[in-house]
């Protein structure tokens, strides 16, 4: 499985300590405006951007050119952010590749566009359920991704459910 990762989702998963595990066993891709608004994190010596400029380094996290006039079509078209414009309209561009945002807007334009799509909350129970962490350790990610993210409690529960 493709994956094409925004800054949000990628913050997130790797504040849940399950980035990793996401690059173990897909292929996981970041646009390079992504990249670099994660990396931005750096700065402030942020564990996230660190753990994204390592997963880099080890190759396991694949930064790709992100196309310049989709980009900015997706960006008009959902008022969404240079990052998930990018991501949306890499997947547009790449079929059989996946949309893996928590992004309200990039949702909507994958959902329009009839891309796969995938979230944290997702990718945590996905991740569980292929046996490529533990319940415990997916039980954990989603009570980080309740703390640090914006998600409805109801999609933490459900997940929460799925895992048990």
């Amino acid at each position: 499985m493709k994956i094409i990762i925004d800054a949000c989702s990628a913050i997130l998963l790797a504040k849940a300590s399950v980035l990793e595990s996401c690059t173990e066993h897909h292929q996981v891709f970041m646009t390079e405006s992504v990249y670099e608004e994660v990396i931005a994190g750096k700065e402030m010596m942020f564990p996230d951007a660190l753990i994204v400029e390592r997963l880099k380094e080890n190759q396991k996290l694949r930064i790709i050119k992100e196309d310049p006039l989709l980009t900015k079509k997706c960006m008009l078209d959902f008022n969404m952010g240079l990052g998930e414009a990018s991501t949306v309209a890499i997947v547009i561009k790449e079929k059989g590749s996946i949309v893996l945002t928590d992004n309200r807007q990039g949702r909507k334009a994958a959902t329009i566009n009839n891309l796969p799509l995938a979230g944290s909350i997702e990718m945590v129970v996905h991740l569980y359920q292929k046996k490529k962490i533990s319940q415990e350790k997916a039980a954990l990610a989603l009570n980080i991704l309740k703390e640090k993210g914006w998600f409805e409690p109801h999609l933490i529960e459900k997940a929460r459910e799925e895992i048990s």
